[in-house]
């Protein structure tokens, strides 16, 4: 990590320790402690257990869509990117950071650059479709099935909100995925802020090595679409298998405190919670997060009790990823400083 995402690092958990510290300290009283000695670790642990799972997924969808191209990409690899690219998203607005991080670590298994920012994009897109399309039926639900719930209106607002966002994200880029000469303009507007006092020669050498790459690139988009269908198909399967692993560990976690799991009305609200964390507000969406899982859940979990949850919840899904992502950060930089040696020596 450079001094700026270590420094982006440090805010983000600070932020985070700080958003769980208050709350702790508005819920936590003898009720808590009451609560706790009911408290069944073996289902905290099952929750660890179901977002290593998640992982374990997510590296299977990046294997299986860049197999769909013809790319044969280690799990172990794979499994490392991941946990990299979750240390990166912990310090960046809607964790968005991740995607350089995957799609570097997909050209250093030689997935070209194009091909591989186009698996990366179309991880989102997966990702978009599933979390759009549970959200719409999630909100329907609450409406028929849960309206006896004294459910904030606030909330559904910035919910819609985010998910009008994302929604909008995926039609932008429908638009653009037919329209390669708009992305072409886009880059090369955007590249001649950077290139203002570049000689000639050396501009259109750059431009054409963009053109050369957004060519490749949509024809690894249009294989998405053609004998690659398989691999969106599986991508697809993976994609809901991710997202299933993450938003059971909520519901462990309540029995785990000894209280009823409300799987459907805990997906609903992880559901939400989740395009709210899409706003690119914070680095790792920390305090949003926090704030937002307590909002949501101290409808349907005792308020002694809203505090550990969340703090649990945020071990498991952001200070287990800071750590792992560590971890396999320092592997990726010993591999950089390996090749560089012996590049030296060549």
């Amino acid at each position: 990590m450079n001094k700026a995402q270590k420094k982006w690092l440090f805010i983000s958990v600070d932020i985070s320790v700080v958003a769980l510290v208050v709350m702790l300290l508005l819920t936590f009283d003898t009720k808590t402690l009451v609560a706790l000695e009911k408290c069944n670790p073996c289902y905290i642990f099952f929750g660890f257990l179901s977002h290593i799972l998640s992982i374990v997924f997510w590296a299977l969808r990046i294997k299986l869509v860049c197999w769909s191209l013809g790319y044969r990409v280690p799990f172990i690899h794979s499994i490392n990117l991941i946990c990299a690219n979750m240390l990166i998203a912990a310090v960046t607005p809607s964790q968005v950071g991740g995607e350089a991080i995957r799609a570097y670590e997909l050209y250093k298994s030689d997935v070209p650059t194009a091909d591989a920012t186009a698996v990366v994009l179309m991880e989102r897109v997966l990702d978009g479709i599933v979390l759009c399309i549970g959200t719409v039926i999630g909100v329907y639900l609450l409406g028929r099935m849960f309206s006896h719930l004294n459910f904030p209106p606030m909330y559904m607002g910035v919910a819609h909100i985010a998910t009008f966002f994302f929604i909008g994200a995926l039609l932008l880029f429908a638009i653009f995925a037919k329209r390669p000469q708009w992305t072409k303009l886009i880059v090369a507007k955007v590249s001649g802020l950077f290139t203002r006092r570049w000689d000639s020669q050396k501009i259109d050498k750059l431009l054409s090595v963009l053109d050369e790459n957004i060519d490749r690139f949509y024809v690894t988009i249009g294989h998405f679409g053609g004998r690659s269908k398989i691999g969106m198909a599986l991508g697809l399967l993976m994609t809901v298998a991710f997202w299933v692993s993450e938003f059971v560990i909520a519901s462990m976690l309540m029995m785990g405190l000894g209280l009823e799991p409300m799987y459907l009305i805990s997906f609903i609200f992880q559901l939400l919670i989740t395009m709210i964390m899409m706003i690119p507000l914070t680095p790792g969406s920390v305090g949003i997060a926090e704030v937002s899982i307590a909002a949501f859940y101290s409808i349907i979990i005792p308020l002694p009790l809203v505090g550990v949850f969340v703090l649990l919840w945020r071990l498991i899904l952001y200070y287990f990823n800071v750590v792992v992502g560590l971890i396999a950060s320092l592997r990726i930089v010993q591999r950089e400083a390996k090749d560089s040696l012996k590049k030296i020596h060549e």
